[in-house]
C-alpha cells in the first residue's frame, strides 16, 4: 500500500516507522522521508496514494495496539 509516491514509501514503512516513535510524524517523516517532497500525501484528498500520511500512522497505531 503506497502512502508517499514521491519517495515510494510503502505502508510497512511507516509501520515501521511507527514502532519506533509512536504518533510523532516529525520523527516519521524524517526517518521514512514520506511527505518531505510535495506534501501531498499528508493530506487526506492526495489522489497519488492508497493511504494518507496521517492515516498510515492512526491505522498502523491501531495494529500495534
Amino acid at each position: 500500500m503506497l502512502v508517499c509516491d514521491c519517495n515510494e514509501v510503502s505502508y510497512e514503512m511507516v509501520k515501521e516507522a511507527v514502532k519506533k516513535h509512536g504518533d510523532n510524524l516529525e520523527a516519521i517523516m524524517q526517518e521514512t522521508e514520506a511527505g518531505t517532497t510535495c506534501g501531498c500525501c499528508l493530506e487526506e484528498g492526495c489522489d497519488k496514494v492508497d493511504l494518507a500520511l496521517p492515516l498510515a500512522i492512526a491505522k498502523a497505531l491501531q495494529e500495534l495496539e
